[in-house]
């Protein structure tokens, strides 16, 4: 089992067989897989806890509705993971806030039936045979709060969220032999003399000695990679995520709902809602905390309610004290895929990279760390065969991409 140490509560050890950087998502599922492959790993976080960071601020939502291959690879076997998470971890009774409620994507576009239709039927290319195409009435029927506008919806019902502070301390303690220091930065990654092979990780604290690095430090990945001679090709891009308190409009058991014509997105969550929507924000280097801008709300509000109307009427009602607003910020790579595998030749031996999730980190987190810890422990390919890998060609990759929403 992982032991979690606070700051300053323990003294680093002077060796580790691979020393993870980042206690969010990747770094629990990383420590977690590296266990199952006999690594003694040792997980650097700089907060003070885990899951503070980009983890923290994340909606938390999963979907099986892909229509881009790599993308599945990642999703489906996360989603079973959560579906069987005490069993995969060994943990009893210990509750990750699993909620399938569905999840709906809706648009309001003349084309909207063709174009869901096909999004519809690639998911049965990856086996999801339960997603729905919904058009007309049948869209009401099923879900009386959206606008009767709405042309077209694409629907999952044991698609949904989970909880990401629940699941990351579940990984942490199921991880077998790793050791987890909290309040910890690691402030370099050693090479030897010719920046040929890792050797270390300085922090503050001391040094650890080892031969194997995993980045998984989300924006502070790049500047990280950095410091091992690494040019790390991922932006920074901030993302809000605002809270409504309990309002009698929201449905309590609705599903997540995303308008594909906004972008705006929101879910059910304790009688209120979180609410989200990607907007053309400017890269931005690593902070901690991240800055938020107070219009989000209202812009998000004023968004949702193009597909679902009550959002127009709770926000003409609402207070500032009934609304409470975060940041975090995506790691986003050109091609919109991640980066999992080494570094190969662009950095130096031993040096692994689980970041460039792009939003996606939690929904495709497990099976993520399954395969970086493969490829650490020399059981799975890190070549050509590898579409994570660092050195894909970002262009061909970006030109083949087929991802719709």
């Amino acid at each position: 089992m992982g032991r979690i140490h606070p700051a300053g509560s323990a003294e680093l050890p002077k060796t580790a067989d691979v020393v993870v950087i980042g206690g969010g998502i990747a770094g629990a599922t990383d420590a977690f897989f590296l266990g199952r492959h006999g690594f003694n790993a040792v997980v650097l976080e700089r907060a003070p806890q885990l899951a503070s960071l980009t983890t923290s601020q994340a909606v938390a939502c999963f979907r099986a509705q892909w229509d881009d291959p790599d993308y599945a690879a990642l999703v489906l076997p996360s989603i079973a993971f959560y579906e069987a998470f005490e069993a995969e971890t060994g943990l009893r009774d210990w509750p990750i806030g699993l909620r399938q409620q569905g999840w709906v994507f809706l648009t309001s576009a003349a084309d909207g039936p063709a174009t869901l239709g096909r999004f519809v039927e690639a998911t049965r290319n990856f086996g999801v045979g339960d997603s729905e195409l919904l058009t007309g009435d049948e869209i009401q029927r099923r879900f009386p709060w959206v606008s009767e506008r709405m042309t077209a919806a694409s629907y999952r019902a044991r698609d949904g969220w989970v909880s990401p502070y629940e699941v990351v301390h579940g990984l942490a303690r199921a991880a077998a032999n790793a050791e987890i220091y909290l309040g910890t930065a690691a402030v370099e990654i050693l090479t030897d003399g010719d920046g040929g092979h890792v050797t270390g990780v300085r922090t503050p604290a001391g040094t650890i000695a080892t031969e194997r690095v995993v980045i998984a430090a989300g924006p502070f990945a790049k500047r990280l990679a950095a410091t091992a001679g690494l040019d790390l090709p991922v932006t920074m891009v901030r993302h809000h995520r605002a809270m409504v308190a309990p309002q009698p409009e929201i449905p309590a058991f609705g599903p997540m709902t995303l308008d594909t014509d906004t972008h705006a997105y929101w879910r059910p969550e304790g009688g209120g809602a979180f609410l989200g929507m990607g907007q053309d924000e400017p890269g931005s280097e690593p902070v901690d905390p991240v800055p938020t801008d107070w219009t989000f709300p209202a812009v998000v509000m004023d968004a949702a309610s193009q597909a679902v109307p009550f959002w127009a009427t709770i926000a003409d009602r609402l207070t500032s004290a009934e609304i409470s607003l975060a940041a975090g910020q995506y790691t986003c790579t050109a091609d919109g895929r991640p980066f999992i595998g080494s570094a190969g030749s662009a950095g130096p031996n031993g040096l692994y990279l689980h970041t460039g999730d792009n939003g996606w980190g939690i929904e495709g987190g497990p099976e993520s760390g399954r395969r970086l810890a493969a490829i650490v422990a020399g059981e799975a390919p890190d070549d050509e065969r590898n579409p994570y890998r660092l050195t894909r060609a970002t262009a061909a990759a970006d030109a083949a991409r087929t991802t719709t929403y």
